[in-house]
C-alpha cells in the first residue's frame, strides 16, 4: 500500500464516524421535544348559575403575545367541570385584530366589527378579560375597542380592575367539584381559609399579591351555624373583611368558600341618652372637611329627634367613626346592606345622615345612607 494511502485512509474513517455521531445528535434533537415558555395565569370564567365568575389556573405561552394568549384561552373555554363559557364556545377567534401593551400600564384589546354582536351578548366576556389581564404586574388597566371604537362610550372603552362587595354565592355543584377536589389530594389549600381567599377572591377584584391576614376562626358562627372564619384584605390602600365558611361541617379536613365581602367596619358604640348623646337625622347643606364642620337640614324620623335641639351646624369630632350604608339586595326581610368605614371627605351635599351627637352637640359618628 503506498505510503500516503494509509493516512487517506484513516482520515476517511474518522469522517464517516464523525458524520455518523453528528446524524445520531441531529436526530436526537429531533426527538427531544420543544418546550415553549409558559406561564401559570388565572382567567375567569362563569359558575353553572351564570352570575358569578370563578377562577381556574392555565399554563399560556408567556412569549411576545401573552396577553393575546390570555384572551384565546378565555374563548376557548373553560377545562374544569361544571363552569360555563364567558362567550359563545363557536365563536371565531378571529374576531380578535390585536392586543398591545403599553408601558403606562394600560392592555388596548380591538376587536373587528364582526365582533360586538359577541361583546354585547356576553359582559362576562369583557369582565373575564379585565380580570384576566389586570392579574398581571405592571397592567392597571383595560383598553377595548370594535373596529378601532371605543366598545362602551360611557366610560371611553377604559376598563378598571373594581372590588365587589355584597354576598357570595357559590353553586352546590361547584361546592361539590371543590369537596372532590381537596379530598382527592389536589385540593389542600381548601382547607384552610386565607389560602382559598387567595385563590377564589380573584373573581371579586383581590390580587394574589394583597396582604391577606386571619382575624378569626371557629367551629360554628352565629350567622352562618357552620364553621366561620375571617380574613382581612388589604388592597389598595383599603382595607376589606371576608368571611368564609365550612359549607359540609366544621373541621380540618372540611373545605372554606367565600360567603360575603365587605369593607372594613369599625363598630360603632349605640348613643347613650345618660351621657347627653342623642341620635338625629339630617341631609346635608353643605360639608367643610378641612373645618370638620357639616351643615345640615333635620329630618326628624322619630320623637324622640323633635325633642333634641341640634344644629343646622354640626362639628364632627377627629375621631367620629364614619360608615357608608349601601344597598346590596333585597331578602323576604327587607333590604339588605353593606356598611363600611368611609371618611368626611366621602359625605356629599344632599347625602342624608343618621349622626350620633354627644351632649356638645359635636358628631361623634356618622351613618350616610345609600345614594340610590
Amino acid at each position: 500500500m503506498p505510503k500516503l494511502a494509509r493516512p487517506l485512509i484513516i482520515f476517511t474513517i474518522i469522517l464517516l464516524l464523525l458524520t455518523g455521531c453528528t446524524a445520531r445528535i441531529q436526530d436526537n434533537a429531533k426527538d427531544k421535544p420543544v418546550t415553549p415558555q409558559t406561564q401559570t395565569v388565572t382567567l375567569y370564567f362563569l359558575d353553572n348559575n351564570s352570575k358569578q365568575l370563578v377562577p381556574e389556573e392555565r399554563q399560556v405561552s408567556s412569549g411576545g403575545t401573552l396577553f393575546e394568549s390570555i384572551i384565546k384561552e378565555l374563548m376557548d373555554g373553560p377545562r374544569e367541570p361544571g363552569i360555563l363559557p364567558v362567550i359563545a364556545p363557536n365563536v371565531d377567534k378571529d374576531i380578535l385584530e390585536s392586543v398591545k401593551w403599553s408601558d403606562t400600564g394600560e392592555v388596548m384589546v380591538s376587536f373587528k366589527e364582526s365582533a360586538k354582536e359577541y361583546l354585547d351578548k356576553s359582559p362576562a366576556f369583557i369582565e373575564a378579560i379585565v380580570l384576566s389581564l389586570t392579574q398581571i404586574k405592571d397592567v392597571n388597566k383595560v383598553a377595548i375597542e370594535v373596529n378601532n371604537k371605543p366598545y362602551d362610550n360611557g366610560n371611553n372603552g377604559i376598563y378598571l380592575r373594581k372590588i365587589k362587595l355584597g354576598p357570595v354565592y357559590i353553586s352546590k355543584s361547584r361546592q361539590e367539584h371543590l369537596k372532590a377536589l381537596a379530598e382527592s389530594g389536589k385540593g389542600d389549600w381548601l382547607y384552610d381559609p386565607v389560602t382559598v381567599t387567595k385563590k377564589e377572591a380573584g373573581a371579586f377584584g383581590f390580587l394574589p399579591d394583597d396582604e391577606y391576614t386571619l382575624l378569626s376562626k371557629k367551629d360554628r358562627g352565629e350567622g352562618s351555624g357552620s364553621g366561620e372564619a375571617y380574613v382581612n384584605v388589604k388592597h389598595d390602600g383599603e382595607q376589606y373583611t371576608i368571611q368564609l365558611i365550612q359549607p359540609f361541617g366544621a373541621g380540618e379536613k372540611s373545605i372554606w368558600i367565600l360567603n360575603s365581602i365587605s369593607k372594613k367596619v369599625t363598630p360603632i358604640p349605640e348613643a347613650n341618652p345618660k351621657a347627653g348623646e342623642a341620635f338625629i337625622y339630617g341631609r346635608v347643606k353643605s360639608v367643610d372637611p378641612e373645618k370638620r364642620l357639616i351643615v345640615i337640614e333635620r329630618e326628624y324620623m322619630d320623637s324622640p329627634d323633635t325633642r333634641v335641639k341640634a344644629g343646622p351646624d354640626i362639628y364632627v369630632l377627629p375621631d367620629a367613626i364614619i360608615h357608608y350604608q349601601e344597598k346590596v339586595g333585597v331578602s323576604t326581610s327587607g333590604y339588605e346592606y353593606n356598611e363600611y368605614d368611609v371618611d368626611l371627605k366621602d359625605i356629599k351635599i344632599n347625602d342624608e345622615l343618621g349622626i350620633i351627637i354627644t351632649k356638645d352637640k359635636k358628631a361623634r359618628a356618622i351613618i350616610i345612607s345609600d345614594r340610590q
